[in-house]
């Protein structure tokens, strides 16, 4: 975007300023008030055209005053947001969420989802990533009858997985403990993906007694990649009803299509892979239509991805209105999953 002239932003903080702590549309006189040099209204009121020419204010009805709009959020987030570490108090909240991490990691997340929450005034969700970064330790396919099979994935944090298939290859039991016992000496260490992936290009051109076994082995690695990705994502979606304590969301049209969008699991589990990476090293933050998953609901959207251990971790996104207190949000964000990772059980 297009740097402003001085004026213009000094009247343009000013608004979104304004906005921010009182959620009412902003008018030429209160801004000439609040404006550093004197100015009159008229001159307020010029500025003000010019930014709505540039899609940075909009005026809700013809008598009153004007709001920031979401490339008005995203200018002031670009050059004056200025990320505050929590207060005492605050920071004593957020540390509750600290309680319980070193037991049982899915536990702590649903706690620190809702923590997040209850302390941010927003919808916190969270996804586990350590079911996507699992490594095998052992695989056993076991015949449920002769048209069914269970595939049984034990892995390296020690999760067990059960996937029950269709035997479409008509494999007998003697077989299907072949190819388990395939699995583990050849793959084990790898995940799921990783071993399709080696199978696949270990078949290309090959014709030994072996190829058999790995292209059966492979067919039963395509099924059980589809039927994960086919499962409903484990998220964790805690604070609906803090958006519903704010003025945007008191329409119940927009209420509703907001708990419709976070009824959604499969959309918000992507929202977080996608941006996993990206939130790794520090937060991630997406206004309004940024949001490749919600582009058509006005919320800001911040992700943290943290490490649990050197096999865990979990990323987490905070729900707000376009109207937020930023560097507070982000500060307090971005503090806590420091402070996360220094108490994290690889370091205990």
């Amino acid at each position: 975007m297009t740097a402003l002239s001085p004026r213009s932003e000094t009247v343009l903080k000013s608004l979104i300023e304004a906005y921010l702590l009182d959620g009412e549309p902003v008018g030429s006189r209160l801004l000439a008030k609040r404006f550093p040099e004197s100015v009159s209204s008229a001159t307020i009121r010029n500025v003000l055209a010019d930014l709505e020419d540039d899609a940075l204010v909009t005026q809700p009805h013809t008598s009153a005053g004007r709001i920031p709009t979401e490339r008005a959020y995203r200018y002031y987030v670009d050059h004056w947001m200025r990320p505050q570490r929590p207060a005492p108090l605050l920071g004593a909240k957020l540390a509750a969420a600290f309680e319980g991490m070193d037991q049982d990691p899915d536990a702590w997340i649903r706690h620190a989802s809702r923590v997040l929450s209850e302390v941010m005034g927003g919808v916190c969700i969270a996804l586990p990533i350590h079911l996507a970064s699992s490594r095998l330790v052992r695989l056993e396919f076991v015949p449920l009858g002769s048209r069914r099979l269970v595939a049984v994935w034990v892995g390296s944090v020690g999760d067990v997985e059960h996937q029950v298939m269709e035997n479409i290859w008509g494999f007998d039991a003697t077989t299907l403990v072949e190819l388990g016992n395939f699995a583990t000496m050849h793959f084990a260490g790898s995940s799921l993906s990783a071993m399709r992936q080696k199978l696949l290009t270990a078949l290309q051109g090959q014709a030994d007694e072996a190829q058999q076994i790995q292209q059966r082995l492979a067919d039963l690695a395509e099924r059980m990649t589809q039927a994960t990705s086919a499962e409903q994502p484990h998220l964790v979606v805690s604070g609906l009803r803090e958006l519903l304590k704010m003025p945007e969301f008191e329409d119940s049209r927009r209420f509703r299509e907001l708990v419709e969008a976070f009824e959604g699991h499969g959309h918000l589990a992507k929202l977080l892979d996608a941006f996993a990476e990206a939130s790794a090293k520090e937060v991630k933050l997406l206004l309004g239509s940024e949001n490749p998953f919600l582009p058509d609901i006005p919320l800001a959207t911040a992700m943290r991805t943290v490490a649990l251990s050197s096999e865990e971790g979990a990323t987490f996104a905070f729900f707000g209105p376009l109207r937020l207190d930023y560097d507070r949000v982000i500060g307090g964000l971005a503090w806590w999953s420091e402070e996360l990772a220094k108490r994290g059980p690889r370091n205990v």
